[in-house]
């Protein structure tokens, strides 16, 4: 009966023990690296946007001449009864 207390008593310690606490500076560390990568990301999309709205990025690369549609392109290759 000795063993069950004393395993109790030491299971009551463990739980009871907390977390140490993280070292000084850490939360600051933490942030800085958020708001760099948010820094990033706003970069990256205001870079984004700056070559959507660019020039070749709204040219096509190569003319191609007017090529109509097959009758299967058109309805999607689907039979009439699919439709």
């Amino acid at each position: 009966m000795a063993f069950w207390s004393e395993l109790r008593a030491i299971m009551r310690w463990v739980l009871r023990r907390s977390d140490p606490p993280p070292p000084p500076g850490t939360g600051r560390q933490i942030q800085e690296a958020e708001q760099e990568a948010a820094r990033q990301h706003i970069l990256g999309q205001a870079q984004a946007e700056r070559l959507r709205n660019s020039r070749w990025y709204c040219e096509p690369t190569q003319a191609h001449p007017y090529v109509p549609l097959t009758l299967g392109q058109r309805t999607g290759y689907q039979a009439r009864h699919d439709r």
